[in-house]
């Protein structure tokens, strides 16, 4: 708790730095014009000048004081209620953005179906802009998740993450190497409550319905620095500094430790998944393992917060009852896509068994 306070402080600063720098420099430059001025003799041109221009400053500073809150209010009247979300206008405002791209979403079906190849290009056009682009996901294996698929009915809302994961991994390697750091994806576990669609100075905001999608809900498009939209922007700020997932490719691989006998063989990436708390991985390192020293006494242990202290002990999921793999590996083709080169039919999946806590 005292990490989202730390965040919403912060954000606060942020948000409010430039009304702060704007007043500082304006009483600042006040001040030294009208010190200069006491300096000379106010009847000579020169001290007459200092005294003019600082007047003009403390004018200047009032009237922002006086005018910034109305500029304020004029933004919040400025709010607009639409339907439902207006997918066209979005994919328009966020490839024309030039400072920042956030959206805060369980998924987002902007990567799925017909909107998805021009929705990356959006984003591909926002980064060359220069923009952050920066994503919240929800953790596709949390509690929350599984009741907002239930919610959703009939809609497999861990596999629609995963399925974007695996469209911004394409994005992620598709940009130059000047344009990745300012893609950025990080994974929450709070229960959903708000969406958000930003681009630059404004965004979608939209609450979660109990039933339905927010693409279908009533959209409230606003300026971030009115009341409400501050208020999501806090909680994104939120959520995305208590994100315990923060960055791609914590999201799309998993680096680890195997053990055999008491000693370390290797440590390697894997692609990974979650399924109801388990932990599965693949990876051609962990097959060519496997192969040297056989399964017996192997074990791993995972550089994760979530898994700090534990050991695995690692099996071949395929010997799992039928419906535990075969989910499984629905969700491996959903993160690490469908072709034919990373299709995970063509690969062992290993699932990993607690079986003790370490002593190192």
């Amino acid at each position: 708790m005292s990490g989202m306070w730390w965040a919403r402080g912060r954000n606060t600063l942020r948000r409010r730095r430039r009304h702060v720098l704007v007043l500082a420099a304006l009483a600042g430059g006040a001040s030294w014009m009208i010190w200069q001025a006491a300096r000379h003799d106010t009847q000579s041109f020169t001290g007459e000048f200092y005294l003019n221009i600082g007047a003009a400053l403390i004018m200047t500073l009032l009237t922002y004081v006086v005018l910034n809150p109305l500029f304020r209010e004029l933004q919040t009247a400025s709010i607009i209620e639409h339907p439902r979300l207006d997918r066209d206008a979005l994919i328009e405002r966020v490839a024309r953005s030039r400072e920042l791209v956030a959206i805060l979403e369980t998924w987002t079906s902007m990567l799925e179906g017909p909107y998805a190849r021009r929705f990356v290009a959006a984003l591909r056009s926002a980064l060359a802009n220069g923009a952050s682009v920066r994503m919240l996901l929800l953790d596709p294996d949390s509690p929350a998740v599984r009741l907002r698929g239930e919610e959703l009915r009939r809609r497999d809302a861990s596999v629609a993450i995963l399925n974007n994961l695996w469209h911004l991994a394409r994005l992620h390697e598709e940009l130059p190497e000047s344009a990745r750091s300012r893609l950025e994806v990080r994974i929450y576990t709070a229960a959903p409550s708000v969406q958000m669609y930003r681009w630059d100075s404004k965004a979608f905001i939209s609450f979660f319905p109990v039933q339905g999608s927010t693409f279908d809900t009533q959209q409230i498009e606003a300026f971030v620095s009115t009341p409400l939209g501050e208020f999501v922007d806090d909680r994104f700020a939120e959520l995305w500094e208590t994100a315990p997932v923060q960055d791609l490719a914590a999201c799309l691989s998993l680096r680890l430790c195997l053990r055999q006998g008491g000693r370390d063989l290797e440590t390697c990436e894997a692609l990974y998944v979650r399924s109801d708390g388990d932990w599965y991985i693949a990876g051609t390192d962990l097959v060519r393992n496997v192969a040297r020293h056989g399964l017996a006494g192997l074990s791993v242990v995972l550089d994760r917060p979530e898994a700090a202290g534990e050991v695995f002990t690692i099996g071949e999921a395929d010997e799992l009852p039928p419906e535990i793999y075969n989910r499984v590996l629905e969700l491996f083709r959903a993160k690490y896509g469908l072709d034919s080169r990373q299709d995970t039919e063509s690969r062992v999946i290993f699932n990993l068994a607690s079986s003790s806590l370490t002593t190192v």
